[in-house]
């Protein structure tokens, strides 16, 4: 009897652990088939917007981050979708109205952050509505003399103009433009008498300092490159941080004693909310793109400088440029464009 109740007790013990084995079994197969039934991001194509008009660097950076990530990191295709109006506010505000699946991201720009808040009543989105992924590129301000002025560097102007009393008068491409902000700044610091002189656009700006009807410029470098080339103008400084590639002997105006870092900067974010996934996923092509040896010389042939950040210092970028920019903008004379 004591035998048999021990083989009962054995049979019992076995078919309680067999029990574990089969509940333990059906919950991996179950979770495997959640796993499995989960949506991996991207299942279909990524749209990606461009808020200005086909044919700028907006449209050219766009296109190439399009393309190298549909063509070699995404999975999935990437498509490039023009969406212009308002200086990129029309875009940028419905994308603050997107849902945030990463299915729906855009290319923007600084001046959207920087300073649309403060020249442009009731804007429809705000800085906290988005999530910012990387930052790429960067347009900074470079500030020309014709190739015939007196003026041979930077502190020939400042040194000038003090002595003399002298306004400088700059060409640029529309008053409240970072162009013309950031020239503006400059000379405040330098303690110099400036008068914008705005156009409606780079090139009528360019025009004017060409044709020496201005003491200086403030242009991007893929404007005035091509007539630093043709020993038509002559560049002093430079508003990036560091050294441009294309213009190695231009200083930047930071080493000449202003702390300034103001430029174009582009970048691509979305809208807030994005899954953790989807932002990793995102964010990790983005950073491939930008190292991409295409990408880099796509940019470079085309005299635009790299500069990559994360979405943290795209972010701190803009909270430190606001201030600034807000007082200027708010100090800034009203003046039409020519």
């Amino acid at each position: 009897m004591k035998g048999f109740n021990k083989r009962l007790w054995s049979l019992a013990s076995l078919l309680v652990i067999l029990g574990f084995i089969m509940a333990a079994c059906g919950s991996k197969q179950q979770n495997g088939n959640q796993t499995a039934s989960t949506p991996k991001y991207p299942e279909k194509e990524v749209t990606l917007i461009c808020p200005w008009p086909p044919g700028g660097s907006s449209d050219l950076i766009s296109r190439t981050i399009a393309q190298i990530a549909s063509n070699k990191y995404l999975g999935k295709p990437m498509v490039v979708v023009n969406r212009e109006g308002a200086n990129g506010m029309v875009a940028t505000t419905e994308l603050a109205k997107t849902k945030p699946d990463g299915y729906t991201i855009a290319l923007g720009a600084s001046g959207l952050f920087v300073t649309q808040p403060f020249v442009q009543k009731d804007l429809g989105y705000k800085q906290d509505d988005f999530e910012f992924l990387l930052g790429l590129t960067n347009e900074p301000i470079l500030l020309t003399v014709n190739a015939n002025s007196p003026y041979k560097t930077l502190q020939d102007l400042i040194k000038d103009a003090k002595e003399k009393n002298k306004v400088i008068r700059y060409s640029n491409s529309g008053m409240g433009g970072i162009p013309q902000l950031c020239l503006d700044y400059l000379f405040q610091l330098a303690g110099v008498k400036s008068q914008p002189v705005p156009f409606k656009g780079g090139a009528p700006a360019l025009t004017a300092i060409l044709g020496e009807h201005v003491d200086a410029a403030a242009s991007h470098p893929g404007e005035a490159i091509p007539h630093i080339k043709a020993g038509k103008l002559r560049p002093l400084a430079i508003s990036s941080t560091q050294r441009f590639s294309a213009l190695p002997d231009v200083p930047t105006m930071k080493e000449l004693g202003f702390d300034i870092d103001m430029g174009v900067k582009k970048f691509v974010f979305a809208p807030k909310g994005l899954p953790d996934e989807v932002r990793k996923v995102l964010t990790e092509v983005l950073q491939k793109v930008a190292n991409d040896p295409d990408f880099k010389k796509t940019m470079e042939d085309n005299n635009i400088m790299m500069e990559v950040m994360s979405g943290k210092e795209v972010v701190d970028y803009f909270n430190k440029q606001a201030p600034i920019m807000k007082k200027l903008i708010e100090s800034m004379p009203q003046i039409e464009a020519k």
